[in-house]
């Protein structure tokens, strides 16, 4: 009789931990769930500014880089990457942040080696407008403050200038966004 009364306990509290409610998703800014916004040519992580004469603050903000070689600084797990091959001039002369794996050809063969081995798993706001690897390019635009993007010189490629910066979205053969990158 004992026995069966703490095999009853035991079912009760089984069923009782299975009516809870599932934990709610990581708040947007937070490492589990980061946060990347873009506002004009402002960068920002979780909030924190991320200057472009300042290759020292993103180290600082994002971490020590996964890897290192000829001034591209590769943050594999968080999907992102940056340029900084002039000693000469302070601070990266391009970011980006990969969505996606498709090339802009069927014919291109492997990755780069620069390309993170994970995507951005984080949440993207360019001027206001959220973006993933399935987002369309009139969505973006209809969504976002500004300049618009607009085709450049390949057909998977969308872009503009602002300023000394180039703003660029690489879509894949596929028709995924495969980037988001910003270049001074």
């Amino acid at each position: 009789m004992r026995a069966a009364s703490w095999i009853q306990m035991g079912a009760l509290l089984l069923l009782l931990g299975g009516c809870r409610e599932p934990a709610p998703p990581p708040a947007p800014g937070t490492p589990e769930n980061p946060l990347l916004t873009v506002e004009g040519t402002t960068v920002r992580y979780n909030g924190q500014l991320l200057p472009w004469d300042d290759t020292g603050t993103w180290r600082r903000v994002l971490g020590p880089p996964s890897r290192e070689r000829e001034g591209i600084l590769t943050w594999d797990e968080l999907g992102v990457f940056l340029y900084d091959r002039d000693p000469k001039d302070p601070g990266p002369e391009s970011f980006e942040v990969l969505l996606g794996r498709a090339r802009h050809s069927t014919l291109t063969e492997g990755e780069p080696e620069s390309w993170p081995h994970k995507t951005f798993a984080g949440r993207l706001l360019v001027d206001g407008s959220a973006i993933t690897h399935r987002s369309k390019i009139h969505e973006i635009n209809r969504d976002k403050k500004g300049s618009d993007f607009a085709r450049d010189y390949m057909s998977g490629i969308f872009s503009y200038y602002m300023g000394d910066f180039y703003v660029r979205l690489d879509y894949g053969h596929d028709r995924s966004l495969t980037a988001f990158s910003i270049s001074k």
